[in-house]
């Protein structure tokens, strides 16, 4: 890492975890190990890469299906009661005040944390990791990586243009759109002027410690390169 640099590595989908009272919100066991409820091996990705790059770090503790901390607090999608075309039951009547029990329990306590660790270690640049599924309504997705990113490209393209370099797979805002108002980025870096860039992996590539660790090694070469290419003081 450059001295210059004081970064920050987030993860909204690090966890699955749903507190026993909501009973799994109506859903199978097997479900909650799924997409529908994380981003599988992102944690794990998150914690090996900021250790590599000596970075903050701040993990989501809550599934996504109890709320989404990629989501504006007025997103119709913050707390669905549809994942995958599947009911959420424990969603789909969601109370007023079930709900901003939700927002003051499980979301602002992340997004203050992110405000906290921006403004004690002066944050200039955020990573956001993400990872998707291999399969996506019954076909198979050939990325390997995506970038994504809405009106400050400056991190991004310099990301992508490492991962081209070294003939990797990746989308530029695929396999998502890197364009949501109110996400996470949006609220705490882009509003802010500072660097940032998501990164979203296939979470195929990061089903064990073995290739959760190559992941690591590529990103943290990436990155670098990308920093030291960013021709700027910040």
């Amino acid at each position: 890492m450059l001295p210059s640099v004081n970064l920050l590595i987030i993860a909204d989908h690090a966890s699955n975890y749903i507190p026993e009272k909501y009973n799994n919100l109506g859903l199978e066991k097997k479900d909650v190990v799924t997409h529908k409820a994380y981003d599988p091996g992102v944690k794990e990705l998150a914690i090996n890469l900021s250790n590599k790059l000596n970075s903050q770090l701040v993990l989501g503790q809550y599934s996504r299906l109890l709320i989404d901390c990629n989501r504006d607090e007025d997103d119709p999608t913050l707390i669905s009661a549809i994942s995958d075309r599947k009911i959420i039951l424990g969603n789909k009547k969601i109370t007023k005040q079930e709900k901003n029990y939700r927002i003051n329990k499980m979301y602002r306590p992340y997004h203050e944390k992110i405000k906290k660790k921006i403004l004690e270690n002066k944050i200039n640049m955020i990573i956001s990791l993400h990872s998707f599924n291999p399969i996506f309504k019954g076909k198979k997705r050939f990325l390997k990586y995506g970038i994504l990113s809405n009106q400050d490209r400056r991190l991004s393209d310099l990301i992508l243009n490492e991962l081209k370099k070294g003939k990797k797979i990746v989308g530029d805002n695929e396999p998502y759109k890197g364009s949501l108002i109110g996400d996470t980025l949006y609220k705490h870096a882009l509003k802010r002027g500072i660097h940032h860039s998501l990164i979203e992996i296939r979470n195929d590539l990061l089903s064990n410690v073995k290739k959760i660790d190559q992941v690591s090694n590529l990103m943290y070469r990436v990155i670098n390169k990308s920093i030291k290419s960013l021709s700027i003081t910040l």
